[in-house]
């Protein structure tokens, strides 16, 4: 029985490339969830780059209609109409410029946590494969995430109840982990921390935490894990390169 991976997967290309105008549902809803008001489609659409003359006709046509309006709106610029490349083209950085520039910060804060919690779901994802394959002590590690607030009392117990089937634990756990990354996306550091707290799991913790650091951490001290036997640190995966050890001075004979 395979677990269930979330659709933050698939979204995050939302968020790492020119969007286009099969994706415009995909925006129209990513605004409705970061609250943006429908009655300031005019505004937004003269921040992303399209003619006033553009925005007046449509709304002629409209008759006002602000919710036709707002979809017509994103759709021109989905579409690359007027100005709307000198603004940095149809991509979701510019969307939160636009929001930002119309002082509508809580919706372009909100649309940054969605960008977050996009790039958190698909490193989980990248490494699903492996940490169902080799993840140990699945047990004592949601005894640690369920102190740690990451998973319920609930998810502890169908995990212990899941054995003596390793893999199975393993599934519930890795379920429940998804879940708990999309309501808040820097759980994807704590299980990392987690599992470096086990010996059997150090190297998918350490991994885990490197591509999060790349992600998210780049001006923030890193979390310092050794691996046993590996001359890398994650201050040195972080980066992809490692710091050869400094060869002792030559003492004269």
């Amino acid at each position: 029985m395979a677990t269930k991976t979330s659709s933050c997967s698939s979204s995050l290309s939302l968020f790492s490339s020119p969007l286009t105008i099969d994706q415009l549902i995909d925006v129209l809803d990513i605004l409705e969830r970061c609250g943006f008001p429908q009655t300031k489609w005019y505004g937004l659409g003269l921040k992303l780059g399209l003619h006033k003359n553009t925005l007046d006709a449509m709304e002629v046509i409209l008759r006002g209609d602000v919710s036709r309006c707002l979809l017509e709106c994103l759709s021109k610029w989905l579409s690359r109409a007027d100005n709307v490349d000198s603004k940095g083209g149809a991509t979701f950085d510019s969307l939160s410029d636009a929001l930002k520039s119309m002082n509508e910060n809580a919706a372009a804060d909100k649309l940054d946590q969605e960008k977050r919690k996009a790039k958190a779901i698909d490193i989980f994802n990248t490494h699903h494969p492996l940490l169902s394959q080799s993840l140990s002590d699945p047990v004592s590690i949601a005894i640690m995430l369920q102190r740690e607030g990451v998973i319920t009392e609930q998810v502890l117990a169908g995990v212990a109840s899941a054995s003596p089937s390793v893999p199975n634990q393993r599934e519930v756990l890795l379920a429940a982990i998804i879940v708990a990354i999309e309501s808040k996306y820097s759980l994807l550091q704590t299980f990392a921390s987690v599992l470096c707290k086990f010996t059997g799991n150090v190297k998918l913790g350490t991994v885990i935490q490197r591509d999060y650091d790349q992600s998210f951490n780049d001006d923030k001290k890193l979390i310092k894990v050794v691996i046993p036997g590996d001359d890398m640190s994650t201050d040195a995966l972080s980066t992809g390169t490692t710091t050869p050890s400094p060869t002792p001075p030559n003492t004269p004979t």
